[in-house]
């Protein structure tokens, strides 16, 4: 005899941030708990970045790819299922800017707004040479785990290279995808310093969830505006 299915799970709408769509989500089952809380146990940045995709593909219907979309709007979907899942407020540890004590503060995951998309995607390097850049995928991080495990240098340069989409030199259009990763470095060693930091800035203003939050010290007293930015902080 087939046991009965328990759940039924209602189905919430967003809206998907680099795309506008409008699509559906569900909250996750403890089939995709489970796996989180394994990959969570793990400490491995991989295999938590790996769940936390693979979740959203489960609970989320659209007719997006999951695995191609930025990792803001990743970041964004994912703490909209979690909010729907486990509860919509969550209890974060915030360190005063007089004592460097943590307090607990209550932040509302349902007063998230989606990330701005703001900024040109083409960076002109010299009058012959321009550069169009896209927003990283959680799946270049996979591929690549120097992204993940770098040091936070490292790290930047490594997220810039995964950003460089395309080089048009006059009438040529060079796909970077299709050429040695080697080649892109070169490529990107042998700009000035005023073109890398034109590079770099579309990384540093890269679409990210954030709030402020204004909460008293508990151990000080102290009165204290911070701003909560990327997933790191809503659910650490």
């Amino acid at each position: 005899m087939a046991l009965p299915q328990l759940n039924t799970s209602p189905k919430y709408e967003l809206k998907i941030p680099s795309t506008n769509e409008q699509a559906f989500f569900r909250p996750f089952l403890v089939k995709e708990q489970k796996v989180m809380m394994m990959a969570y146990e793990s400490q491995e940045r991989k295999q938590i970045v790996k769940a936390m995709l693979d979740t959203v593909q489960a609970c989320l219907e659209t007719t997006s790819d999951v695995y191609s979309l930025p990792t803001f709007d990743i970041d964004y979907i994912f703490t909209k299922i979690r909010s729907k899942s486990v509860g919509e407020k969550v209890d974060i540890k915030i360190k005063c800017s007089e004592c460097d004590q943590y307090t607990d503060v209550n932040v509302n995951l349902d007063e998230l707004e989606a990330p701005i998309i703001e900024g040109t995607k083409v960076v002109e390097l010299n009058d012959q040479i321009s550069l169009t850049l896209k927003y990283p995928t959680y799946t270049q991080f996979i591929r690549d785990p120097k992204i993940l495990e770098s040091s936070n240098t490292e790290m930047i340069m490594e997220i810039i290279v995964s950003c460089m989409d395309s080089i048009q030199t006059g009438e040529d259009n060079i796909v970077l995808k299709d050429e040695p990763k080697e080649e892109i470095v070169k490529f990107l060693d042998s700009m000035t310093s005023q073109q890398f930091e034109l590079v770099s800035e579309f990384v540093q203003k890269m679409p990210t969830m954030t709030k402020t939050v204004s909460f008293e010290c508990s151990n000080c007293g102290a009165h204290n505006d911070t701003v909560l930015q990327g997933l790191d902080d809503f659910l650490s």
